[in-house]
């Protein structure tokens, strides 16, 4: 590449200064590609500024006294010329506009120096007390020592924003390839001899102001790289860290823990990943409130923290927050199954204990799953899905017992990975159908009731059990689709069998938690029943006790709803809630059905009947109808029978069946009904049909 040639007759008036401070911000600003119009205003207005208030620092070399005296005559500040003082004026209405305030006489700091290496040695000190120079006019022929060429290459090497102007008068001087032998070449220049003092002073302006320009470029983008840093940093933090505990989220606890299976592929012992659920914690969010969730989930967070911090003996373990009430600790290490069940232990008994949030004690009950590496994966995606499955499996057993992952519950993974690739079709396709179970009343033998169950049958006449395709459908979310087409079914069924003869038995459908909080369950209802002509009379709702105490701020104003638009409550599983019976009273409830759990014990002789007759004993005081339900024996069903049970259901009566067997089943029932009021014998055959 060429040098920028200044000749004497090319670089005079105010247009060649104009011209020549323009293409300096053109090239600025075209080569960062990082200035928009406003910043281009901003460094123009700044290098104007600094041309007129600040000293601009100019190092002239040469080795004749008489040509350092001119420069230094034409850069002072009494030089007085008419044509420069337009040339800058009309530069300063370009970029600020015909208005301006500014002074008219740039001020220039000359230094001099008459050898090339001694120039070198200017700049480098000039450099280390941080005052560089705007330019360097610099002699092409430097005799003796190292010549202008050289000397500019060496000043280059120390300073790459000068801007370097090679002077000669020889006609033999050739400015081709300055740009290549003193890069950038937008920041050498060549200048020929004799020239006029107005073109030595608009060139050293024209300079001094593309160098402040440029520096203003460069602080605009060192500050541009410094926020981006800054921003960058902070959406790391906020892809791999939770807000509210500040831990490391399941992201990075990944990333963490694909490390220490790294560094710990060569050192004794196996890296543990241990995986907790907070149970209920959604309930603890709606009764005491977000705030408070928020502030015990800090809390946990700051425990287990301390817990396994370097100085109680957790070196190297990493806490995180790996979901919404789910908290892991990645620990390696670990040199023995005892020390992995202490491990468990350790996380169990920190959460378990008491929290104190807002003036109230809360006791926690925690689900825990665990797996290690390599025994449970190689890496570490496949390691924290095991856990994961450990934690699942804790969080349905009873009592969240630490489980420990094991290869069973990869086949049961797959499985379950399996149903839900096919529980909608399932649900489309009318595979999930409802059979009935029959509740006979313990008084006059008669048929008084029916419970109807979902039951998936596939096509090839296989069966998948209730207990792998409900809770499935609610961690789908599709458990409302599951309830509506079941609902939609048995209301088919009773128009069916009202059209068929004189049916007036009611029939109960199942809710479950989910449906409670389906703000549009009360019109869903209605709706199906008025699409179907069913009267409202033969339907009834039924939940367990557990659900209902879980749910019950949310429960009372849907189930009073349905109560007052006709439809019937039940509450199944009743005594298995543990908790104060008070609710009964609050709501519209009109049947409760003793866990079978209690008439199981029913079967011994010497069997203790207490819970049963205090159960009847609290429906009869408060007029509710009771159903017993799993009698299996004749000695259940005597003992439900004498103990005052309204109505009996289980084998012993008869086994869930279609909708046309029941029909069935009913009719032959009522013909051959063999229980005469008073007698406890039943024609179990024929009931069994």
């Amino acid at each position: 590449m060429r040098g920028n040639v200044i000749n004497g007759g090319r670089f005079v008036g105010s247009r060649g200064c104009r011209k020549s401070l323009e293409g300096a911000l053109r090239h600025v600003s075209r080569g960062s590609g990082t200035v928009n119009y406003a910043s281009y205003c901003q460094i123009a207005l700044t290098m104007t500024n600094a041309l007129h208030t600040s000293p601009n620092r100019v190092l002239v070399v040469d080795n004749d006294a008489g040509q350092i005296a001119e420069y230094v005559a034409c850069l002072g500040e009494d030089f007085e010329a008419d044509n420069s003082t337009d040339t800058l004026t009309g530069l300063e209405k370009v970029f600020l506009g015909e208005e301006t305030d500014v002074e008219h006489n740039p001020r220039f700091e000359v230094h001099s120096r008459n050898q090339g290496d001694t120039a070198v040695e200017a700049v480098e000190h000039a450099l280390e007390r941080k005052q560089p120079f705007s330019a360097v006019i610099l002699e092409l022929d430097l005799p003796p020592g190292i010549g202008g060429i050289e000397t500019a290459q060496q000043i280059r090497a120390l300073d790459p924003y000068v801007n370097i102007v090679i002077v000669s008068g020889s006609s033999d001087a050739n400015p081709e390839n300055l740009g290549k032998k003193i890069p950038p070449s937008d920041k050498v220049f060549f200048f020929r001899k004799p020239f006029h003092g107005v073109e030595c002073r608009q060139l050293a302006a024209a300079l001094c102001g593309k160098w402040h320009a440029d520096l203003a470029l460069r602080l605009a983008n060192e500050d541009l790289e410094r926020r981006v840093e800054e921003r960058t940093a902070a959406l790391q933090k906020i892809a791999y860290f939770d807000i509210v505990t500040r831990l490391p989220n399941q992201l990075l606890l990944i990333e963490e823990l694909k490390n220490l299976i790294s560094t710990g592929e060569d050192k004794e012992g196996d890296t543990v990943v241990v995986l907790l659920d907070i149970d209920r914690f959604s309930f603890i969010n709606e009764t005491m409130g977000y705030d408070s969730g928020t502030e015990l989930l800090r809390s946990i967070a700051n425990r287990l923290s301390r817990t396994f911090a370097e100085d109680n003996g957790g070196e190297g373990a990493i806490v995180g927050r790996s979901g919404a009430d789910e908290f892991a600790v990645l620990v390696p290490g670990i040199e023995s199954d005892f020390e992995i069940r202490e491990l468990a232990e350790i996380v169990k008994k920190a959460v378990e204990e008491p929290f104190l949030i807002n003036g109230r004690d809360l006791f926690l009950k925690a689900a825990v799953g665990v797996s290690w590496h390599p025994v449970h994966g190689r890496d570490a995606k496949s390691v924290f899905r095991c856990a994961e499955a450990a934690l699942h499996r804790s969080m349905r057993s009873i009592d969240h017992v630490i489980t420990y992952y094991h290869n069973e519950m990869r086949y049961r993974a797959r499985h379950k990975f399996d149903l839900e690739a096919e529980l909608r079709g399932a649900i489309d396709s009318g595979q999930i159908i409802a059979h009935y179970q029959p509740q006979q009343s313990t008084s006059t033998g008669e048929l008084a009731g029916v419970e109807a169950l979902a039951r998936w049958i596939r096509p090839d006449g296989s069966m998948v059990p209730p207990s792998d395709f409900v809770p499935l459908s609610e961690e789908m979310g599709i458990s409302d689709v599951l309830f509506e087409s079941i609902m939609r079914t048995v209301c088919r069924d009773v128009a069916t069998w009202r059209s068929q003869g004189d049916w007036e038995i009611p029939v109960s459908v199942n809710l479950s938690a989910h449906q409670l909080r389906n703000r549009d369950l009360v019109s869903l209802i209605k709706g199906i029943l008025s699409s179907t002509e069913v009267d409202k009379r033969f339907i009834n709702l039924e939940l367990t006790e557990t659900v209902l105490l879980e749910d019950l701020t949310i429960a009372q104003p849907v189930l009073n709803d349905l109560a007052t638009y006709g439809v019937g409550i039940h509450i199944d599983d009743f005594g298995t809630g543990y908790s104060s019976l008070s609710y009964l009273a609050q709501l519209p409830v009109q049947t409760i059905k003793i866990d079978q759990a209690f008439v199981a014990q029913l079967s011994d002789p010497d069997a203790n009947t207490k819970v049963v007759e205090a159960i009847i004993a609290l429906g009869k005081a408060m007029e509710l109808e009771v159903v017993a339900e799993g009698v299996e024996t004749d000695q259940q069903y005597a003992a439900v029978r004498r103990l005052g049970c309204d109505l009996a259901q289980g084998y012993f009566i008869a086994k869930p069946m279609p909708a046309a067997q029941l029909r069935e089943w009913h009719g032959g029932y009522e013909d051959t009904q063999s229980l005469k009021h008073g007698s406890t014998v039943i024609d179990i055959d024929k009931a069994r049909q």
